[in-house]
């Protein structure tokens, strides 16, 4: 900046050449608000980070989020050479259904689940059917008698279903029924 006509000086003028620095600023301020902004700030921070541990975290295991029971064990039809199951599949996390497998020989599923999706705290009745094999022993109690198929964005695993002791001993009557025929 130049001076007017008739002043041989130069003016130079800055805007802001009188106004305190950011660390001067801040020194000016009281103790109570410096620790105020700081934890203000760090709470913010920390906020913002657990947001995002919490929004990229994977899904449980969906053999982990989901319990399958059985619920009834239907005795065979008449001339016939298997028997009902009735399951009851509750998950605590979002997992979709995909069939059931096989978890012993003896017996071989021959109605299929269908696909269903299962949302957090939600159960589901399957019914389905299993063709018993008389020439192989029952399964060893604590074992799994068959498998539901379930998965979710993380993988696909298969929960077992474990009949308890009195269970075991319905199936055990209704394969002793099939096999007198």
């Amino acid at each position: 900046m130049t001076a007017p006509d008739g002043d041989e000086r130069e003016l130079v003028e800055g805007f802001g050449d009188d106004r305190p620095l950011l660390g001067e600023r801040w020194r000016a301020l009281s103790r109570r608000v410096r620790v105020t902004v700081v934890g203000s700030l760090c709470a913010v921070l920390l906020g913002a980070l657990i947001g995002y541990v919490v929004a990229t975290r994977p899904p449980p295991d969906p053999v982990a989020a989901t319990s399958v029971r059985i619920t009834a064990v239907e005795m065979p039809r008449r001339y016939t050479l298997d028997l009902g199951i009735t399951l009851r599949v509750a998950s605590a996390a979002p997992v979709t259904l995909t069939g059931t497998r096989q978890g012993y020989d003896g017996f071989l599923p021959t109605l299929p689940v269908s696909g269903a999706a299962l949302l957090p705290g939600q159960a589901r009745i399957l019914h389905t059917r299993l063709n018993v094999y008389c020439q192989l022993p029952l399964p060893p109690q604590g074992t799994p008698l068959l498998f539901v198929t379930v998965r979710n964005a993380r993988r696909e695993g298969r929960a077992p279903v474990v009949p308890t002791a009195a269970q075991l001993a319905g199936i055990d009557h209704a394969v002793q029924q099939i096999c007198r025929r």
